[in-house]
């Protein structure tokens, strides 16, 4: 006899609310800045129900019987997994090479459930706008199933030796402990180790996990007699308040702020326990969560997350930048029949009948589209024939895949060349004031040194840049926002450390606060001369509003000049990259030629 389950209808309403924010946040990242919260939002569900299943099982069999879970997680995981690298792999080869880049390393992350620390160690920036690998969203998967591996073992263990409420308290301070380590690792140039680290993000399930322990006796009772109406309300608005903070959070907490690594993931994390304690009670807000599109759309969270990523990367690579969200949207809508084919074909019979009866089944769907019905034998051919052609290109595909994208390697040589220029020289401030005012284009970087800042679009344009200014010294990373650079600015005009000349490229990732602006060319920069790059994001949401502020704030400061690289990129032919923000060896020369001609007497 199989175990019991809890069945609250309100969870499925959960992973519903997750997946939406997790896809807002990637279709539209500026008008849904916090929506990588919703990764959470499963993390702590998932911890709750894991949990809880496993308590069932000891609690009907009087065992736990970890080998039978470890075949329903990896039939209900693995196969749709599966297909859906094996196929985006071949697709890689349609969309482009590009897209394929490091493709091998994805592939065996993604196939051994490692991808996470696969991300660390190759150095890749999980928030890279350039050219995001198209299987980087695989890192919590790899969390989870991490999780699945070594929690049933632990938990096993904790009950011999503990009662339950007592091994709750402990595993809330392992959570605890890993949002410590979080906050200890975190690297404001790149926060990828302390973000996708099994270690420091297990906190959520963990969490949820805790709530199953001290909870699950009480939610096997589904008619409600468990819980009192006083209980009812307070849970339900428990539950509402954690509501509120998740959108919150997800409407305003960016990815690049400080505050999540240091506590504000736990919060949001805190808030999706509430959520989920008012889901799996017989709540108004549960039933709320259980409208039947909530739970049609919870039931195929996981197809809808396999699949819309990849999907994204090849829509908005293949779309013009101004149609980026639109393109995103498509790609959306393409994922969610990719969910549902998944969820019938084989979620659902790979759960439920196993591996050999569901690849019987795969054969009449898949060969009825091309043969008649009077030829079984040939739907056989047609369907291993279909499946052969997509795992021999997807073979081909990781086998040839380049290890970086033509911009990633172009980044590289910008870096290299970054670290080889001038190092910081401290200038005499008072002799500087006077003569960097009147620089030109004549004698900045050559005589005249300069000190620039910002993100990837100036580390791709750095070779032609230090070609023609000798004397520039470079401060940039991948994935700076304006934040970011402010930062660097402000600690090397403490330090003495800035050169007669002072650029400032940002805006490629977010938003720039126009305001703080205005107060580091008034103050830090007061005595040096300002060159403010306009930013070119084609399709981003942001880019009017950054170089809205970029304009306005060299046009009010007599030592601020605008750099217009908007509007260069924006006529010239053939200067940019695939993924027409940042500039080739074309564009860096004109990027360049812009900068020094902003100074004039060219």
């Amino acid at each position: 006899m199989s175990p019991r389950r809890v069945t609250a209808p309100g969870l499925d309403g959960v992973r519903a609310l997750a997946v939406i924010l997790v896809v807002a946040f990637h279709v539209a990242p500026s008008e849904m800045p916090g929506g990588y919260v919703g990764v959470d939002v499963f993390f702590v569900l998932s911890g709750f129900l894991i949990t809880a299943v496993l308590l069932e099982d000891a609690s009907s069999q009087m065992r736990f019987d970890l080998p039978a879970f470890w075949t329903r997680r990896a039939r209900r995981l693995v196969p749709a997994a599966t297909l859906m690298i094996v196929v985006v792999a071949a697709l890689t080869l349609a969309v482009g090479r590009d897209t394929g880049a490091g493709l091998r390393a994805q592939v065996l992350g993604g196939l051994t459930w490692t991808a996470n620390w696969v991300q660390v160690a190759g150095g890749w920036a999980y928030a890279e706008q350039g050219e995001p690998s198209v299987l980087n969203h695989l890192w919590s998967l790899a969390i989870e199933e991490q999780f699945y591996l070594l929690w049933p073992l632990l938990l096993a263990v904790g009950l011999l030796l503990l009662a339950r409420r007592r091994l709750a308290v402990v595993v809330v301070a392992l959570a605890l402990a890993s949002v410590v380590l979080m906050s200890v690792l975190y690297d404001p140039a790149d926060p990828t180790r302390s973000y996708v680290g099994t270690d420091t993000h297990v906190f959520g399930l963990l969490i949820g996990a805790a709530l199953a322990l001290t909870r699950v006796p009480h939610l096997l009772r589904t008619d409600g007699s468990a819980t009192s109406p006083a209980k009812r309300a307070v849970i339900t608005w428990i539950g509402v308040a954690g509501l509120v903070v998740i959108a919150w959070y997800a409407a305003s907490v960016t990815w690049s702020s400080a505050w999540p690594y240091r506590g504000g993931l736990l919060v949001a994390s805190v808030a999706a326990l509430a959520l989920v304690l008012a889901a799996a009670n017989p709540t108004p807000l549960a039933t709320l969560l259980s409208i039947p599109p909530m739970r049609w759309l919870g039931s195929r969270s996981y197809g809808l997350y396999l699949w819309h990523w990849p999907l994204i990367v090849f829509a908005t690579r293949l779309a013009a930048p101004e149609h980026a969200v639109a393109a995103g949207m498509v790609a959306v809508l393409l994922a969610g029949a990719a969910a549902e084919l998944s969820y019938r074909y084989v979620e659902t019979p790979m759960r439920e009948d196993g591996i050999v009866l569901t690849l019987r089944r795969w054969v009449a769907p898949v060969g009825w589209l091309v043969v008649e019905r009077r030829h079984p034998r040939h739907r056989w051919v047609v369907t291993l024939g279909t499946a052969c052609v997509v795992v021999a290109g997807a073979a081909f595909a990781v086998g040839t895949a380049p290890d970086r994208s033509a911009l990633q390697a172009s980044l590289l040589r910008g870096q290299k060349v970054l670290a080889h220029a001038a190092d910081p020289v401290v200038e005499q401030a008072p002799k500087a004031a006077a003569s960097a005012l009147g620089a030109t284009c004549r004698t900045v970087g050559k005589t005249v040194r300069v000190s620039a800042f910002g993100d990837s679009v100036l580390i791709a344009a750095a070779p032609a840049l230090v070609k023609a200014m000798p004397r520039l010294d470079a401060t940039a990373e991948v994935g700076w926002q304006y934040g970011d650079v402010a930062r660097a600015v402000r600690r090397a005009a403490a330090r003495g450390e800035l050169g007669k000349v002072v650029v400032i490229g940002t805006g490629t990732n977010g938003v720039i606060d126009r305001k703080d602006l205005q107060r580091l060319v008034r103050r830090q920069l007061r005595d040096k001369q300002v060159l403010l790059v306009s930013p070119h994001v084609p399709g981003r949401s942001w880019q009017r509003p950054a170089s809205s502020a970029v304009r306005r704030v060299a046009a009010d400061n007599d030592n601020a000049t605008l750099v217009d690289w908007q509007r260069a990129a924006s006529r010239a032919e053939n200067v940019l990259a695939t993924d027409r923000v940042h500039p080739n060896a074309e564009g860096a020369r004109v990027y360049t030629r812009t900068l020094r001609s902003a100074l004039g007497d060219c």
